[in-house]
């Protein structure tokens, strides 16, 4: 703190801190990424969604998701195979970190699941 006391480490530990895998939750997520049916990124808003309360690490640090994570996104999303998940994981982490419309939509539908 005494180098940079302007860097609120509280908060930064927070947001890389998981959420224990939770059926409940991930139902509440999926059903606020697919509310609106016109949206066609639905399926990467989800996935962002999920990296961002369950494996925060994987999508603002780029490290491996936490395990169970893509199985939950596979299962959910009813993916023929893991490759097709972690292709999703892929996408939505490199489209969460450059598109600031689609990161504006996940950190909404987290702050809303999150409450």
């Amino acid at each position: 703190m005494k180098d940079n006391p302007s860097i609120d480490f509280d908060a930064y530990k927070d947001m890389l801190t998981a959420l224990p895998l939770d059926d409940s939750l991930i139902d509440r997520l999926h059903k606020a990424s697919f509310s609106d049916r016109s949206i066609k990124d639905s399926d990467l808003r989800f996935v962002a969604a999920m990296l961002i309360l369950f494996s925060p690490k994987s999508i603002y640090l780029e490290e491996k998701t936490v395990y169970g994570v893509a199985k939950a996104i596979l299962k959910k999303l009813d993916l023929s195979d893991r490759f097709k998940a972690m292709y999703r994981i892929k996408v939505a982490r490199e489209v969460y970190e450059v598109d600031s419309v689609f990161k504006g939509h996940v950190d909404k539908i987290v702050e809303e699941v999150r409450v």
